[in-house]
């Protein structure tokens, strides 16, 4: 009788082995499907969390299964919140601001710091048409080149994982805010603008005119700025990277 016993807790044991490795095959597989849908939400200005579908899933799991529920809802949510954990892990670092306010240098402080690419926007547009910034402006016009920034940003988006550097006028362009919403942590570099009229011209259109245009463009797109971003930090502060490394960390794991 004993030796039955045995037997017939060996198979079920191979039963169990086999339906844990079905179950990690499984979650496997969901974990790779959940990248997935991390980059289509990223290019379609959908944002990681959705609440109400959580609801409605854990919900629709709990009345299939009534005899389980408790441990069906808690299994779920622990696959929804490594699911929320894939897709925040991929989040872009997003820096705005005004030309001459620090992008470019701190984007590549922080790919560092937070060991990561760096990309900036300006000279990915420049390398894909072969053309500056100032060439593209004035012989296609600023609609032209606000297209193919948004063509970049969506590029960048899909990639996932960058420190980005902005151009300028990234905001201006209505299409591309809930793309930098959804696919990154939005930070504007808030250098005062006695610190930003000593920007330098070449490959950008807007500021020509020196000091006056550049005062001009920060009282148009101060609001704009401030009102899109997770994080306003004055670049010029000693603990600016510490504070930016800290502060996407918390919204990316």
């Amino acid at each position: 009788m004993t030796h039955e016993k045995n037997d017939l807790l060996e198979e079920l044991r191979k039963d169990i082995d086999e339906i844990d490795r079905e179950i990690c095959d499984l979650i496997a597989e969901r974990a790779g499907v959940s990248a997935e849908i991390g980059r289509v939400k990223r290019i379609s200005g959908y944002p990681v969390e959705n609440l109400q579908r959580e609801t409605e899933l854990i919900k629709t799991a709990r009345a299939a299964h009534p005899e389980a529920a408790a441990t069906v809802e808690k299994v779920l949510r622990t696959l929804i919140e490594d699911s929320k954990r894939i897709q925040r892990s991929k989040l872009n670092l997003y820096f705005v601001g005004m030309p001459n306010c620090g992008k470019t240098k701190l984007a590549a402080r922080l790919a560092l710091a937070l060991k990561r690419a760096s990309v900036d926007m300006d000279a990915l547009v420049m390398n894909n048409e072969g053309h500056s910034i100032d060439y593209i402006f004035d012989t296609y016009g600023e609609k032209y080149f606000r297209e193919l920034e948004n063509r970049a940003l969506i590029h960048v988006a899909r990639q996932g994982s960058l420190v980005v550097a902005t151009g300028g006028g990234i905001l201006t362009y209505e299409p591309n805010i809930p793309i930098l919403r959804s696919s990154g942590v939005v930070v504007f570099l808030d250098r005062c603008p006695d610190g930003l009229v000593n920007a330098k011209v070449r490959n950008r259109p807007l500021i020509r005119g020196g000091a006056e245009d550049i005062l001009r463009l920060y009282n148009e797109r101060i609001d704009q700025y401030r009102a899109n971003a997770d994080l306003c930090v004055d670049p010029d502060k000693p603990d600016s990277v510490k504070r930016i490394a800290e502060f996407f960390r918390s919204r990316t794991t």
